[in-house]
Order: C-alpha cells, then structure tokens, then sequence
C-alpha cells in the first residue's frame, strides 16, 4: 500500500468521525499524515531489529517524513527519479594468448 493511498483511506476514516464532540480534543492535533507516519515507523521498527537498535519510532517518523517531502516535490517538478546507469564491460579476449590454452594449468611441472 503506497503513502498516498494510506493518507487518502486516514482521511476518510477522519471524515467520518468529524461527528465527534469538538471540545474535548488534545492541544496537539495529528493531522492524518502524522498518524500515517506514525504507523509506518512502528511498522519498520518492528520488521527490523537493526532498526530498532539505532533509531527510534520518532526518528524514523522524521525520516520518512524527509523523503515523503522529497517525493512529492519530484513529483511536482515532473521528475522520475534519479537515473541510475551501469556500464558492463566485457573483457577482449585475444585468441593468440597463450594464457587462454587449455593445457596451461593442467601440467604438474609447471
């Protein structure tokens, strides 16, 4: 399930507790994304022990918050993401070279 998709089904599960009484709230507000970081951070913490060892649930909230902003502003700028290229040389082998003779290593004297 994409970030997108998981802010877009908190959203509608807010809409429709909006019918709650509004004065009895906390002075922090989550918003939806909040509450979505939140849950995937907790998520990452526990499939990786690693993880869990270095950084914290607030952190990793922090980080994905980072790259959910990086995302989004690559996609406003039209952008697909870094290109990533490889160069894959293959080795010239020369025919004359005595090295590639197939008895070469095979000569206990040598």
């Amino acid at each position: 399930m994409s970030y997108r998709s998981r802010i877009d089904a908190e959203q509608k599960s807010q809409a429709a507790n909006s019918e709650w009484n509004k004065s009895v709230t906390s002075s922090k507000r989550m918003t939806a994304e909040d509450r979505m970081a939140s849950k995937i951070a907790a998520e990452v913490l526990k499939d990786n022990a690693k993880l869990r060892g270095v950084h914290s649930n607030a952190s990793i909230k922090k980080i994905l918050e980072k790259e959910a902003k990086k995302q989004l502003l690559m996609e406003q700028e039209g952008q697909d993401g870094p290109v990533i290229s490889t160069l894959i040389e293959k080795e010239r082998r020369d025919p004359a070279d005595p090295a590639n003779l197939p008895y070469l290593h095979k000569c206990p004297a040598i």
